[in-house]
């Protein structure tokens, strides 16, 4: 009895080197352990899905137990654990040890037929190791759209990284980065490089994009002006374009902000006029002018006598007052250059007379008359009509003719009376109020100095 005793304690003393636990032998209750189980119906299975994982990476472990309960997890992972279950593990960057350990669940009466207590609640281990690859070094992708730009004009930048935590701008740009993402880029004056360095676990990555600023195009603008030659106080059509600016302003005989094509009426132009138009972009300023002829106008005539019927020996007073005019003269009854306005007196009139004024300006010439009307008295009259004298005594031109004097009386070569004519414009006068007898009629002329010529022939009337 006593060796039989033994013989159980050496069986179980192994089974303790095994075990931590032990049943009798030859029981029927209970059978010998193998690996992590009891009788093949206790034990702990745990498995991961993948035993090689990337940086970074997930595995999936799960697990199943037969009479077990009360499982906890230790290494790399921890808690309590249903007795069958699966849990995904992610952000592995270290090689990892996950242990799963479970107790045991023994029956009562199975518990009551073994002579010892130490084969109760024991514990079942399993372990998976997961080999975790070293990090990967960020990749970037970066690029820009688009990649050419015109002066002033935008881009878009566009990145993408794998295995990085963190990036960071430079270059034509700067600042922390999102790992991916876009952004764009305004007033691009330069030609531009945009770098990006994204780091991680792995080390750092950069890659850059450029960007090329095309060369400002020069502007250009064309004006034109229809009609281009107008009569005095006419219009013209302005009308314009132009390419490669953002403004254009108008000088000259206009201004003011213009769009960078249009058309524009010009009325009420009264000399001739300039228009300029200056347009300018990225590229610079280009300039245009059209000039637009405008004819002078036509000179108007105000003229009138006042009275215009007179007596014999009667006067009247000419008034005019020109426009546009540079210069008059008279012509018919009254002669010489006169002001552009002003007003003379005719004397002495004695026949219908008519007078006209003939004004000349850039815009052309004008002229007008008008006609005065004497009534004559043929009783106790003598009309004398004269031919102007034009040289002096000398033979030289005479430029000074200032008047005439007419000498007249009842017997010849005697002449009682005398009228001044201080007009040299005059080529007739009525002498009145003659008694009835017979008349003798001599007449002089005389210059500015007072100079007198000698007698005319001598004419001769009989009034009845």
């Amino acid at each position: 009895m006593a060796n039989s005793k033994v013989t159980k304690i050496m069986t179980c003393l192994g089974l303790i080197l095994y075990l931590s636990g032990c049943a009798e032998s030859g029981s029927g209750s209970s059978t010998r352990v193998t690996n992590n189980s009891i009788d093949d119906e206790a034990r702990v299975t745990l498995h991961s899905n993948i035993s090689t994982v990337e940086y970074d990476g997930s595995i999936t472990l799960s697990w199943s137990t037969s009479k077990m309960q009360d499982c906890v997890a230790s290494g790399d992972w921890s808690g309590n654990k249903n007795s069958t279950g699966s849990e995904v593990i992610s952000s592995l960057i270290l090689d990892s040890t996950f242990e799963l350990t479970c107790t045991e669940i023994v029956g009562e009466a199975e518990a009551e037929s073994l002579d010892s207590v130490a084969f109760k609640g024991r514990k079942i281990k399993d372990t998976v190791n997961v080999r975790v690859k070293g990090p990967k070094a960020p990749t970037i992708s970066l690029s820009s759209s688009p990649t050419n730009v015109s002066i002033n004009g935008s881009t878009t930048i566009n990145w993408s990284s794998k295995h990085s935590s963190s990036c960071t701008a430079s270059g034509d740009w700067s600042g922390n980065m999102a790992t991916s993402g876009s952004q764009t880029i305004n007033a691009i004056t330069t030609d531009s490089t945009f770098n990006l360095t994204c780091s991680g676990a792995g080390g750092n990555s950069s890659d850059s994009v450029s960007v090329t600023v095309s060369s400002p195009t020069t502007p250009t603008v064309n004006l034109s002006a229809s009609p281009s030659s107008l009569p005095y106080n006419g219009s013209t059509t302005l009308s314009w374009n132009s390419a490669n600016v953002n403004d254009c302003v108008a000088s000259g005989d206009w201004s003011g902000s213009k769009a960078t094509s249009g058309s524009q009426t010009v009325s009420a132009l009264t000399s001739t006029s300039s228009f300029n138009l200056t347009c300018s972009g990225a590229g610079g300023s280009a300039n245009k002018s059209v000039n637009v002829t405008v004819a002078a106008p036509l000179p108007t005539l105000s003229f009138s006598a006042s009275p215009g019927t007179v007596s014999q020996n009667g006067s009247t007073t000419l008034n005019w007052s020109a426009i546009d005019a540079t210069g008059c003269t008279a012509s018919g009854d009254w002669s010489g250059t006169k002001d552009l306005s002003g007003a003379v007196t005719i004397s002495s009139l004695t026949n219908d007379s008519q007078f006209t004024l003939t004004c000349n300006g850039a815009g052309g010439t004008v002229n007008e008359t008008v006609n005065v009307m004497v009534v004559l008295n043929n009783n106790g009259t003598a009309l004398l009509s004269w031919t102007p004298p034009t040289e002096n005594t000398d033979g030289s031109q005479l430029t000074d003719l200032a008047g005439y004097k007419i000498r007249y009386g009842t017997s010849p070569g005697s002449y009682s009376d005398t009228i001044t004519i201080n007009n040299p414009g005059l080529t007739s006068y009525l002498v009145e109020n003659l008694a009835s007898s017979d008349w003798y009629f001599v007449m002089t002329s005389f210059n500015s100095s007072g100079i007198e010529s000698g007698y005319s022939t001598e004419v001769s009337k009989t009034v009845n």
